[in-house]
């Protein structure tokens, strides 16, 4: 559950309304505290659907449900823990324990596994078995350089890219969790993932697969608990601009016309970035943004990946990580900007051409297939770019905003957003209440 006493002193109230714009994570995980306080919700969407970039759907040409993307949780994201508790979903994702993380640089055949161990967190570095090959300890303890890193430095100037774990460690770490090249990401930001994940023990670095889809555990749970509890969900209903007087949000206008807001109502806007400065032009938020790339192939029968996990990262290849996943195989790259303009067949050409001799299978001929580009996937996580994310607080007294790309401390990720979700939910709620 989330941290006792997080909503402590919040009276639930029936009559005032909390508007949230956006049904991504950070809107849907805003929502359900929100209703869950007893508060009148009203959820506005632009799409047909709710999940922004976490959801799946039924793709004709594979003839099967897709998710749009390949996320993985770690078990150290409460926040996202707490919230799939609270829709019920949480026996729909399946943690891998112990904790490990296969990889294969298919260039040499070599394959290893991380596995940090228990029960002191740096311990297992001691055994070979649980590092990157012909690496020692010491290379390893070179990343407590992060934790003093200026605001201004990246990956690179802390760790050196002449450092022998530059590429079989460093970066597939800012590439997974910043979507940013270690040349370019933040290094503070990724010395706060180093310590959540590898320095606090195993059992807080365990992976968590959406083995039955996106939508099926993050999505459609929460669209019956905030149906179960009257909430207003309006779908195609894009939110144009905002109405104000003095220091308080007064309505916002949709195409439908203008909604006027009671003085006790307040408004969480939790929409991406360039869409809520068209919307609040009276913020600051990050300008630079970072693609994804999945490619999925619709394989006649599940596939064992090398490692024995239904994910592997790969080294030194184009691919970055692969998904095994029923009869659907997924590769990912992320920080894709050098091939997100590349046309789409020659992507899945390639990409299959790439993974195809990992796989071990007679599958020559290139499968159905599925590209999906995230262009605007996430924030760049670079230092410059980060000092851009704003607070959830705004200039109007009523007025939050939400979204893994303002300042949660956290890269952008699904934990991101629902501890976003979380922060201006307990803004509103104070508000609300202090007003009623």
């Amino acid at each position: 559950m989330f941290p006792k006493g997080f909503f402590a002193n919040v009276d639930a109230v029936l009559m005032e309304t909390i508007h949230i714009v956006g049904a991504g994570m950070a809107g849907l995980s805003c929502a359900i505290q929100c209703a869950k306080e007893g508060k009148s919700v009203t959820l506005y969407e632009a799409s047909p659907q709710a999940g922004g970039r976490c959801r799946s759907f039924m793709d004709e040409s594979l003839g099967c449900i897709i998710d749009n993307g390949s996320h993985m949780l770690m078990s150290s994201n409460i926040a996202t823990k707490t919230y799939l508790e609270e829709i019920g979903s949480i026996a729909l994702v399946t943690e891998t324990i112990p904790a490990k993380f296969p990889f294969l640089n298919p260039k040499t055949g070599t394959l290893w596994k991380i596995e940090p161990g228990f029960p002191y967190p740096t311990l297992w570095l001691m055994n070979p078995g649980r590092r990157v090959p012909e690496t020692n300890p010491i290379s390893y303890l070179k990343g407590i350089r992060l934790s003093k890193a200026k605001a201004d430095e990246t990956v690179k100037d802390v760790i050196g890219k002449d450092d022998p774990l530059y590429e079989t460690f460093w970066q597939p770490i800012c590439r997974a969790t910043l979507n940013t090249d270690a040349d370019d990401a933040s290094a503070l930001l990724l010395w706060g993932v180093v310590k959540s994940f590898f320095l606090q023990g195993e059992k807080s670095c365990r992976p968590i697969n959406f083995e039955r889809g996106l939508s099926a555990a993050l999505v459609d749970p929460a669209l019956k608990y905030l149906r179960t509890r009257n909430a207003d969900i309006r779908y195609q209903d894009r939110i144009r601009d905002l109405t104000w007087k003095d220091n308080l949000l007064t309505g916002v206008r949709s195409l439908e016309g203008l909604h006027q807001f009671d003085k006790n109502d307040a408004l969480v806007l939790a929409i991406p970035p360039d869409i809520c400065s068209g919307i609040w032009p009276n913020i600051v938020s990050p300008s630079k943004t970072s693609p994804i790339i999945n490619v999925h192939f619709r394989v006649n029968e599940p596939i064992s990946l090398p490692g024995g996990l239904p994910f592997l990262g790969l080294i030194g290849t184009n691919s970055q990580w692969i998904f095994s996943r029923a009869e659907i195989l997924s590769v990912t790259i992320s920080a894709a900007s050098k091939f997100v303009d590349s046309p789409s067949w020659e992507l899945a050409r390639d990409l299959w051409s790439e993974i195809l001799p990992i796989l071990g299978h007679d599958l020559a001929r290139l499968p159905p297939w599925r590209v999906i580009k995230e262009r605007r996937a996430t924030i760049s996580q670079t230092p410059e770019n980060l000092q851009k994310r704003p607070g959830a607080r705004t200039n109007l007294k009523n007025l939050f905003i939400a979204g893994d790309w303002t300042d949660t401390g956290l890269p952008a990720t699904i934990e991101g957003s629902i501890q976003s979700g979380f922060r201006a939910a307990r803004l509103a709620l104070e508000y609300t209440s202090s007003n009623s």
